[in-house]
């Protein structure tokens, strides 16, 4: 079983994330590699939210192949280039999660970097999702 937590004895995230997850033992893990918004067609949209939305749906596949779902991630790992991107990034991030209550509140970082392996790359993020 997977539980998602926020401490009352701290601040509220900023963002839909948990502060903590634990994770029980027996629980299958994957394990994604980074993943960038290319579409099956080889194609990559040229704004942030559409090279987000595109990854989230790359990590379902990726998750789907093993019979896990996006609501059994546990911790997402992004990087953008930009902090101008970032509002491209939750706007992408939430059309495929969501925003309410059912949405995964995964443990997550969001970091800014000088660039990614590919100059069209906006965003990367890598991901764990853990299951029965």
């Amino acid at each position: 079983m997977v539980h998602r937590f926020n401490p009352a004895s701290m601040a509220a995230p900023f963002s839909p994330i948990s502060q903590g997850v634990e994770v029980e033992a027996g629980e299958r893990t994957i394990y994604v590699a980074r993943q960038v918004g290319v579409r099956p067609d080889g194609t990559m949209s040229d704004d942030m939210e559409g090279q987000t939305e595109q990854i989230f749906l790359n990590i379902q596949t990726i998750l789907r192949e093993r019979s896990i779902d996006l609501e059994d991630l546990i911790e997402t790992r992004t990087y953008v280039t930009s902090k101008d991107h970032i509002p491209g990034y939750r706007a992408g991030r939430a059309k495929v999660l969501g925003t309410g209550d059912d949405a995964p509140r995964t443990a997550a970082a969001l970091v800014v970097v000088a660039g990614l392996a590919q100059d069209h790359w906006k965003v990367e993020i890598c991901a764990v999702a853990a299951k029965k």
